[in-house]
This record gives structure tokens, sequence and C-alpha cells, in this order.
């Protein structure tokens, strides 16, 4: 539920908030990693998800799942949308993270880690593998303050930014930190 929230959250920040379903896609992994389950049946999946009682009258309201393209569409009703937008704090380093990305697409690494370095000095920057789509990763070794990993990569003089949650991330990148 965390998760989703906050993609829903992220997502608030950059478009905005409209009362309408929301649709996330996750890879079935990357459910699989959230939930810590070893299900590999994606109907088995589905059905776990059907089932969890939180997903069907939690705050969000009755959430939905299916299979799309190879990958679990979650769909959130128009209420659950409404509850992240006036329930949810907005995470002021998610904030400054996004107009940072969308204000200066010509932003360096040193900006982004500047960010960082406002919200805690303990934060990890390592380059990534060169055959890694991404040039660099940064995350803080605090998860209180942020739990995701965001990595960046610069593309024809713009920064990009994709973040992961730590199970996807090392999932992805076969990481052991």
């Amino acid at each position: 539920m965390k998760n989703i929230i906050d993609q829903i959250k992220e997502s608030q920040i950059k478009l905005g908030y409209a009362r309408e379903t929301v649709r996330l896609y996750y890879p079935y992994a990357s459910i699989r990693a959230i939930l810590g389950s070893t299900v590999s049946d994606e109907t088995e999946l589905l059905e776990l998800l059907g089932s969890e009682p939180e997903f069907q009258n939690g705050v969000l309201g009755h959430l939905s799942f299916r299979s799309h393209k190879g990958r679990v569409e979650v769909r959130i009703p128009p209420e659950g949308a409404e509850y992240v937008w006036k329930e949810v704090p907005t995470p002021q380093f998610l904030v400054d993270l996004i107009e940072l990305f969308g204000k200066h697409h010509h932003c360096s690494l040193e900006e982004v880690r500047a960010i960082f370095a406002k919200y805690s000095g303990d934060y990890v920057c390592e380059q990534m593998p060169e055959d890694a789509d991404f040039d660099y990763v940064l995350y803080f070794r605090d998860p209180g303050i942020d739990a995701y990993y965001y990595c960046v990569k610069e593309e024809m003089g713009h920064m990009i930014y994709h973040r992961f949650s730590k199970e996807d991330y090392r999932e992805l990148f076969h990481s052991e930190n």
C-alpha cells in the first residue's frame, strides 16, 4: 500500500491532482518483491492481491488488479487519488528533486547531490557500471528520509531520473549493497 501511495503522490507532484481512476503498472517481479512473495504463477498472484483486505476496503478504496501486457495493472478509484492528495503529506525532498528536473533540464550531478545533501549528508552516490542504463544511483542510508533509489543519466545534455524501490533496484541491477 505504501508503494502505491508513494507512486500516486509522485505523480501528483509532477502532474497535479485530478479526481480520477489511477492506473499503475508493475512488473510481476516487482509485486513479488514488494510483497515478499514467492508466488510465481501470475493468476495465483492476482488472486492473492485481490484477496488482501487492505486492498479491498483500505484507505484508497477498492483496488482492482489484472494482468496487462506482462505486468500487473493496479486500478485505484478516484476516492483513492483524492485521499492521497488530501491526507498524505507531500515530501519536500521529492518536491525539490522534481522541481530541479522539471525546471532545469540541464541540471548537473552536483545539483542533484546538493538536494540530497540538503536533507542529509549521509547519502550514497555511486557510479553505475558502464553497461547500465544510468550513470549514477543516489539514495539515503536512512530510509526514513526517503526509501527510494534514484538512478540518474545525462542524455544529450539533459539529466533524467528514475525512482526504484530498493528491491527493484537490487533485482534490476543485481546489486549487493
